[in-house]
């Protein structure tokens, strides 16, 4: 019987020491890749600015942010690398930024075409296709949530400086915010065809968190608003809520928003490693008073807006930045 134990916990000790030294060796693998990668930046001629983190540090970054997944087990964040050239350092970042941009927008277009066969219910893929080609610019201007994991620089030759970037954003806000532009056609676009006009004033460009959205509306017809706000983590309803009812407003006449005094359309930045955050608001005017109901989602508000025939609706969207 003490054998049997012995033999047991001999084997157990032997695994226990097997799976750790496999461990520390993967993690020698993982070392030894890393500092290659770094020796040959450095042979490269590639240098850091100077207060950034040093170069071993922000690949490792970069590497880690590429690795990680989130609890579907699907990749966290998109990662994509850029260079371009320039006369100054700031003129080759701008056009590597740019680069970088573009890259990540089709990075999402696979899975933004998932998001737009479902949620505008639609399985034609021309139909897919074309929604998110046509938008994709504007997805690309909208990116407002990435950040350089690893920026160097070095001087060429011909006297030209290149910089070499690695950005990231959070995945599901970028597929996100992504979706919210789509969906509008056009940040800030003019109403559309068939339907009636109306203006928006007082938005600002930015605002702090804590602080209050205010604007007024005045439209050419009588009509009933509705008010959104997409952000990275869905939709909002501002408007009509538990302390402000739905009502009809007469053409011609600006009214102010909220339109209780107690009330406040407080904004909220998220938890995410930027300084700024984007955000769209969706105002909705109707002829009727066609009441929106159910769960506020992005695919429920959406799908809302497209079953109002368009001679009952005229909407726009407003961009604005939380800090």
């Amino acid at each position: 019987m003490w054998n049997k134990w012995i033999c047991l916990l001999g084997v157990l000790c032997l695994f226990a020491c097997r799976t750790r030294w496999q461990d520390t060796s993967v993690q020698a693998a993982k070392e030894e890749q890393l500092q290659h990668a770094v020796r040959q930046l450095q042979a490269e001629g590639y240098h850091t600015l100077a207060g950034k983190l040093p170069l071993e540090e922000q690949l490792a970054e970069s590497w880690r942010y590429q690795r990680e997944k989130d609890g579907s087990g699907e990749v966290r964040y998109f990662v994509v690398s850029a260079k371009s050239k320039g006369d100054s350092f700031d003129a080759a970042r701008v056009q590597a930024e740019s680069l970088a941009k573009v890259q990540l927008a089709g990075l999402m277009e696979t899975h933004i075409g998932q998001l737009v066969t479902n949620r505008l219910e639609t399985s034609d893929g021309n139909t897919v296709m074309q929604t998110v080609a046509s938008s994709k610019n504007l997805v690309t201007t909208r990116l407002s949530n990435v950040y350089p994991l690893l920026e160097v620089y070095r001087e060429c030759r011909d006297g030209e400086i290149e910089v070499q970037l690695v950005m990231g954003c959070d995945r599901r806000w970028a597929s996100e915010i992504a979706w919210a532009v789509i969906s509008a056609e056009a940040v800030q676009s003019p109403s559309r065809g068939g339907s009636f006009s109306f203006s928006l004033t007082g938005l600002d460009q930015a605002y702090r968190n804590g602080e209050s959205l205010r604007f007024s509306l005045i439209a050419e017809q009588d009509c009933y608003y509705h008010l959104f706000v997409f952000d990275a983590d869905g939709v909002e309803q501002l408007y009509p809520g538990a302390y402000e009812e739905i009502s009809l407003y007469k053409k011609g006449v600006e009214y102010f928003f909220p339109r209780n005094q107690w009330v406040a359309y407080s904004v909220e930045k998220g938890n995410y490693p930027v300084r700024y955050e984007q955000n769209i608001l969706l105002v909705v005017a109707t002829r009727k008073d066609i009441p929106f109901t159910g769960e506020v989602t992005v695919g429920n508000v959406l799908g809302w807006l497209r079953r109002i025939p368009e001679e009952l609706r005229s909407e726009q969207y407003f961009s604005f930045l939380s800090e």
